[in-house]
């Protein structure tokens, strides 16, 4: 669509090799996979396909390997509509993969296996592409990097957003801190608020990430929800019941996706929140990071099924 919003995405692709298992051994235990089969992955690149498939126009800086994966990968995040052309190919290096254990009941263990996904220096930061979008969304991305592409970001006005993925990887919660004081949005999961506060409980961990002067931010929690901070106000927004769920992996970035973009199109936070529980949903009906993910009318026609009885009464935000 020529008028969607332009949105650069700062992380990067993964292959996936998705087991399905009956169920997770115990330590010193084994298990036979019911199938094996290789999906496109890599939280940046899930993201950036979540929003692509929403109808907007989407652009991820990355990096892969110039071997027959990073080739894929390429290919497959080009066919879901996302622009490659300014993705890095390092020469004579893999491109990182994920082993990924799935129950029938979408349960997932997820093992990465090193090779080369991100922008590393800064020097490798394509400002050309940040200047010419309207948001820019960080994935897990390298603290000088990230903070190089903010400072041009907010030089040209852009919203954005910032989902950690992992707050150890690549240089730990200090630096996930570091960023997150930057952004306009961060979106952080229930292990990730743990890991920033040491509070296992999510809506403590949320309160003393507000106490600290972090927000706007959500923070999801699977099956129960998501957290939408603001204002020193907390709201719950429940997930959607699924009844037939083939894989849970990839649905936090697929709400990422839905949530981005409900914020560009100028919701209110929270019901921009329920347009990503919408997308995650949705998503959660086929195997694979990037499979099934819906389109910005089939989210919305979800969406609008939520009851509005779980905003409080004059909240707008």
């Amino acid at each position: 669509m020529p008028n969607s919003p332009a949105i650069v995405v700062l992380g990067g692709p993964a292959l996936d090799m998705l087991a399905r298992v009956p169920y997770f051994p115990r330590v010193d235990g084994n298990v036979v996979a019911t199938a094996i089969e290789r999906q496109p992955g890599g939280v940046g690149a899930n993201v950036a396909v979540g929003l692509a498939r929403l109808g907007n126009r989407v652009t991820l800086l990355g990096a892969t390997g110039d071997d027959e994966a990073g080739v894929w990968m390429r290919q497959t995040l080009a066919e879901a509509g996302v622009d490659v052309g300014k993705l890095l190919v390092r020469a004579g290096q893999a491109t990182h993969s994920c082993f990924i254990a799935v129950t029938p009941h979408g349960e997932r263990i997820i093992y990465g296996l090193p090779g080369t996904t991100t922008v590393e220096t800064p020097g490798e930061l394509n400002h050309e592409a940040i200047r010419a979008a309207q948001a820019l969304h960080i994935a897990p991305a390298f603290k000088d990097v990230a903070m190089a592409a903010i400072t041009v970001a907010r030089r040209h006005g852009l919203f954005i957003s910032y989902a950690p993925g992992d707050v150890y990887w690549p240089e730990g919660p200090s630096t996930v801190r570091q960023i997150a004081r930057q952004v306009d949005l961060l979106i952080v999961n229930r292990v990730e608020a743990a890991g920033l506060t040491g509070l296992n409980d999510p809506e403590r961990a949320m309160e003393r990430l507000m106490e600290w002067g972090y927000g706007p931010l959500v923070l999801t929690r699977g099956e129960r929800g998501v957290l939408v901070g603001r204002r020193k106000q907390i709201v719950h927004i429940p997930a959607y019941p699924m009844p037939d769920i083939e894989d849970t992996t990839g649905a936090g970035d697929a709400f990422t996706a839905g949530l981005v973009t409900g914020s560009l199109l100028e919701l209110p936070l929270t019901r921009a929140a329920r347009l990503g529980t919408a997308v995650a949903a949705l998503k959660l009906r086929q195997r694979g990071a990037q499979a099934g993910l819906p389109t910005l009318e089939e989210a919305l026609g979800l969406a609008l099924q939520q009851a509005e009885a779980v905003i409080p009464s004059g909240d707008t935000e």
